[in-house]
């Protein structure tokens, strides 16, 4: 598996350059962020889209469990109990899902995939059904790994980092022609 995600990796980087040899470096930084740059380009892509949705995802949840929902134990007053952490948490997370996943959505039919393989709606649904999917799984693991004594954060990020890992493949083979 190494030598052959190695081989595509090389087999990528030889395309570019060679793309660069045959029409300069100009041309090249305009071909780079279109549809028909190689596939790890396109990773790199998804990648920068994830981390812009992330942000909108992290910014209305650390907003929310800062104010309106508190779910960490160093804000001002007194300790607060997993159970509500765990309750808070989740709240935030459903608040700020429909924010990030329309981001993450125009984000990947402008910058990294080619819609056109299913109707706009339809599209848009199976997307955000997949999106749902790996949101839910990653919602009901928080809790249970807070319970466990993790930090709020680093049940945070790990769903995060599944989350966009079941997020590429199913919408790189399922939703988008490239």
């Amino acid at each position: 598996m190494h030598k052959a995600l190695f081989r595509t990796l090389r087999q990528d980087l030889h395309t570019v350059l060679e793309h660069r040899r045959a029409h300069g470096m100009r041309e090249t930084l305009k071909w780079l962020p279109t549809k028909e740059a190689p596939a790890t380009v396109q990773f790199g892509k998804y990648v920068v889209s994830g981390l812009a949705s992330t942000v909108v995802q992290l910014a209305i949840f650390t907003w929310l469990s800062h104010s309106y929902f508190p779910a960490h134990d160093y804000l001002d007053g007194p300790s607060l109990a997993d159970s509500v952490k765990e309750k808070n948490a989740i709240i935030s997370n459903l608040i700020a899902f429909p924010f990030s996943n329309l981001c993450a959505y125009l984000l990947n039919i402008w910058f990294v995939f080619t819609p056109g393989r299913h109707s706009k709606w339809f599209e848009f649904s199976l997307f955000t059904g997949i999106s749902l999917a790996s949101f839910g799984a990653g919602l009901l693991g928080g809790p249970f790994l807070i319970s466990a004594g993790l930090n709020p954060w680093i049940a945070q990020f790990g769903f995060m980092i599944t989350s966009a890992l079941v997020n590429f493949v199913c919408r790189k083979f399922l939703v988008f022609l490239k």
